[in-house]
């Protein structure tokens, strides 16, 4: 995936005490007292964001660890990042 200007920054927001069980993440949203359950492709996701990186990067790392063409994978990864998002997990910005 070319980096263009929908290349967005994924930021992890604080807040979130999670935990591993069986190779997924349990995770509890400090403020708002809500409970998340990440299978292990999101884990996956979450993981991979620890530190701010562009969407290209994780399309890239996803689409090689999970075999999925690259088209596929940004479509998804959009939607996971978009519920992140709105739940305050992660902030997207065009920097």
């Amino acid at each position: 995936m070319e980096r263009h200007e929908q290349d967005l920054l994924v930021s992890r927001n604080g807040g979130l005490m999670e935990a591993e069980v069986d190779g997924e993440m349990v995770g509890l949203h400090v403020e708002s007292g809500t409970c998340y359950g990440f299978n292990n492709t999101a884990y996956r996701i979450w993981q991979l964001a620890e530190r701010p990186v562009r969407l290209s990067q994780l399309c890239t790392a996803l689409s090689e660890e999970y075999d999925v063409d690259p088209a596929t994978c940004e479509r998804d990864l959009r939607a996971i990042l978009k519920d992140l998002g709105d739940d305050g997990l992660v902030t997207l910005s065009q920097a």
